[in-house]
């Protein structure tokens, strides 16, 4: 991220530079050409290194069984749970694309950053505990919608 960003600033600066007249570029800065580059071989490689998690919400039962067998540590003011034992075994527990044990999520709580982290506990947890609609594509509909009007 702090490589993408940095070249999100240095093409800024780039697209700021006037252009040299008569250079075959048009009114496009090599240099920003470049970076631009840059940027789309930086995302293609990021997204090499990106892993989708899917989740499964517990049933009712097994995720209140999850709840009492992470007891708060005595000194906690967090809750009802030790959260850092319960969102590791929540993640593990509730992952159904790439499975994973309580050890592996462990290690991976801990090779994530806290953001990342965050993210995988969260949407463990809510999808055993928000409520959840059927999802509505707005941009599923605009093109159904205007497949329809082109084939009239």
């Amino acid at each position: 991220m702090a490589e993408f960003e940095d070249l999100e600033r240095d093409l800024a600066v780039a697209k700021e530079k006037p252009v040299e007249a008569g250079t075959l570029a048009g009114d496009t800065d090599p240099m920003a050409t470049a970076i631009a580059q840059q940027i789309q071989e930086l995302r293609a490689r990021m997204r090499e290194h990106t892993v989708v998690f899917r989740f499964q919400g517990l049933s009712s039962k097994v995720y209140s069984d999850l709840v009492a067998s992470h007891p708060p540590k005595d000194d906690s003011k967090r809750g009802d749970v030790d959260w850092d034992t319960f969102s590791v075994a929540l993640v593990a527990t509730c992952a159904v694309e790439p499975k994973m044990t309580v050890d592996e999520a462990g290690q991976l709580a801990e090779s994530l950053t806290q953001a990342q982290w965050d993210a995988l506990f969260t949407a463990s947890y809510e999808v055993n505990k928000a409520d959840i609609d059927v999802p509505f594509s707005y941009a599923a509909s605009a093109v159904l919608s205007g497949s329809k009007k082109s084939s009239r």
